[in-house]
């Protein structure tokens, strides 16, 4: 029984992992979930469910590699019924986006295009007025929204969960209340220095007042214009392969994993890695505009390309697409970071003072970082219960206070992973600045030019996702992972 759901289970996998790469990249005007989730739905009913608990617990305790992938499968049966009761929705929503159209002063634009025109937009009436456009279509989209997360909602209780939060704190093993407390201290601990320079660089850079400034100026400063010179688009994947040329993986020559840069007007507006069939075809996709936070978005997702792609051929199934959401997510944000790396930037673009750069780029990455803590904690409020109205006002409030932009309240459903993503981000955190400091020490300041380095990556790698973040960490000899290296490197960056 166990063989065929395992080769049904890869099969759903790539089937699912193809159709979102088409539609996202662009190639596809529709999402089209439902037949596969009709051809494979014997993955994830409650009866196979219950089977693959029946199976753990037969499996004794000291075999653990077998308990493990029983409980990847597990994990992958539960979340996929929660998206099969809600297929339909996640179908209707997409479609809205893929048929909207942003409308300001006689121009006309995709929804994904609308992300772009905000960002390069100078003139902040403009972009305002785009963004509050952009909005009008969110809002529009919340009642589809709504109804489908009540539907998850119902599946978690279904399977005799009080709450979707108590679903996922025992499928991954998570304490989420008390990563809620960790992330609050994480805001307390780093607010006095991010309201006093987020306040000068609004004053110095964009000419408003930190009382006025809302979602579309915080998208403008996450971009920092003002250095898009240093960061051509038609540079970047020449400094990648250079990048990665040092750490001795020569991306010429990796046939299994291929970039999508072509442009396409419906193409997502945000970088993203697509791991159809791990190792041998993975999907890294960009719609280059320049600028640092192209350069960051790519980074981030070529981190996830290596890791799927460097995955072991002969890794069990179990261990190649269902795993912790931070380990994936701590080497994306490894070669994210080297864009704030001043030797990186010097000897990859010729950017040699780059000192105020950095620090604007430090804390635009506090801004995204102050943004997720804030989400852990909203989410958890949101999938505690069913009260989307309060819940929305709670999202307005928390991100407000967390970022300092004014956030609408309506945004509180489209600003919403599935699953508890948004934890694997804080997690991630965490954990890449120890990696990366640990590799430092060990490989120099410049472990991005040391094959030695690029081989203790790829042994990581070969794991795929077999361990999680924590296990990682202690393999690596990192200890517990904590936010008092991050908060140190913001103080020092921000000082």
């Amino acid at each position: 029984m166990l063989d065929e759901y395992i080769r049904e289970y890869v099969e759903f996998n790539e089937a699912s992992n193809r159709e979102y790469y088409l539609y996202l990249s662009g190639q596809k005007p529709n999402l089209e979930l439902a037949p596969i989730y009709e051809r494979y739905g014997d993955l994830f009913t409650r009866d196979a469910i219950d089977r693959l608990k029946k199976e753990l617990d037969e499996v004794p305790e000291h075999f653990e590699t077998d308990r493990r992938a029983l409980k990847r499968l597990l994990m992958f049966a539960v979340e996929q019924l929660l998206e099969d009761s809600a297929k339909q929705l996640t179908e209707e929503i997409s479609r809205y986006e893929a048929r909207a159209t942003v409308e300001w002063m006689g121009r006309a634009m995709t929804f994904q295009e609308s992300v772009i025109a905000i960002i390069t937009e100078a003139d902040r009436d403009i972009r305002r007025g785009i963004y509050k456009r952009r909005l009008d279509i969110i809002d529009a989209s919340n009642d589809l929204r709504a109804e489908r997360l009540s539907l998850l909602h119902m599946a978690a209780r279904s399977l005799g969960h009080a709450s979707y939060l108590a679903l996922f704190e025992e499928l991954n093993g998570i304490d989420y209340r008390k990563a809620v407390h960790e992330a609050e201290s994480f805001l307390t601990r780093t607010e006095s220095i991010y309201v006093t320079r987020l306040d000068e660089y609004l004053a110095r850079e964009m000419k408003i007042d930190l009382d006025e400034a809302d979602r579309s100026d915080a998208l403008r400063l996450l971009h920092l214009n003002t250095y898009d010179g240093r960061f051509p688009a038609d540079h970047l994947l020449r400094v990648y392969g250079e990048t990665m040329a040092g750490l001795g993986i020569p991306v010429g020559a990796q046939e299994n994993i291929e970039i999508d840069s072509a442009p396409r007007p419906r193409k997502s507006a945000r970088a993203f890695c697509t791991p159809i069939s791990v190792p041998n075809e993975i999907k890294l996709v960009i719609r280059p505009i320049g600028g640092q936070s192209d350069y960051q978005a790519f980074f981030h997702e070529s981190g996830h390309a290596q890791h799927y792609g460097g995955a072991s051929e002969s890794l069990q199934p179990e261990f190649k697409y269902k795993g912790d959401y931070a380990l994936t997510e701590t080497y994306a944000f490894l070669f994210n970071h080297l864009v704030t790396d001043s030797l990186w930037l010097d000897r990859m673009l010729g950017f040699r003072e780059s000192r105020d750069f950095i620090r604007s780029a430090m804390l635009a990455r506090l801004v995204t970082v102050r943004r997720y803590m804030a989400r852990l904690s909203f989410e958890c409020e949101l999938h505690g219960g069913d009260d989307f109205e309060r819940a929305s006002k709670l999202y307005g409030e928390l991100q407000t206070g967390a970022t300092m932009f004014k956030i609408s309240d309506r945004e509180f459903l489209y600003d919403l992973d599935d699953s508890f993503y948004s934890a694997g981000y804080v997690r991630a955190w965490a954990f890449e600045i120890m990696l990366r400091e640990h590799m430092k020490t060990r490989f120099g300041e410049q472990w991005w030019q040391s094959r030695r380095a690029g081989s203790f990556l790829r042994e990581l790698w070969e794991t795929g996702d077999r361990y999680d973040a924590d296990e990682m960490a202690a393999q690596v000899g990192l200890g517990p992972m904590t936010f008092d290296l991050l908060i140190e490197e913001f103080d020092r960056a921000l000082r």
